[in-house]
């Protein structure tokens, strides 16, 4: 085996270590059907989220990712995603709810995009058990994370 082939079996076992899923399965079924309560209200979305634990239990943070238009005059320009979800059938995916929380937070900074009054619900109980779990619903996707969807001039939606 040459020295190329080694460095690319490890890079491709890299890859696959980073890759693999360490979330329990309660918790992969809790966030498939809290992404099927997402309903779109103009043309189509992906639902996004970041799954972390911390010594309270585990915190989901959900969102409808932003699309970004490919090409023509709009180039570039980032379009989140309107959408409604129902809380009463949200809160039914909990068996017990502790805590439910809207919040309505406004950045104080000089950066365009972050000038924007951001809405976040947040939702803690226990799911499948005795899992303590905090779901966080964001109106817009986090600054650090990129448009989920492409959409050309000539309507073509495509994955990123």
């Amino acid at each position: 085996m040459s020295i190329e082939e080694l460095l690319e079996q490890m890079e491709q076992y890299r890859l696959r270590r980073e890759q693999r899923d360490y979330r329990p399965d309660w918790m992969k079924q809790f966030v498939r059907s809290a992404a099927n309560l997402f309903e779109p209200l103009e043309h189509i979305g992906r639902v996004g989220y970041d799954c972390r634990i911390d010594d309270r239990g585990w915190i989901v943070c959900m969102y409808l990712g932003a699309t970004e238009i490919v090409g023509g005059v709009m180039d570039g320009h980032i379009d989140h995603a309107s959408f409604r979800i129902d809380l009463r059938q949200l809160t039914e995916l909990f068996e017990v709810v502790s805590r439910f929380e809207w919040y309505s937070l406004s950045n104080v900074t000089t950066r365009q995009s972050e000038q924007q009054i951001r809405s976040l619900i947040s939702i803690q109980g226990r799911v499948c058990g005795d899992h303590e779990l905090k779901l966080e619903l964001l109106a817009v996707p986090p600054d650090f994370v990129g448009p989920g969807l492409h959409c050309r001039p000539d309507g073509m939606i495509y994955e990123t």
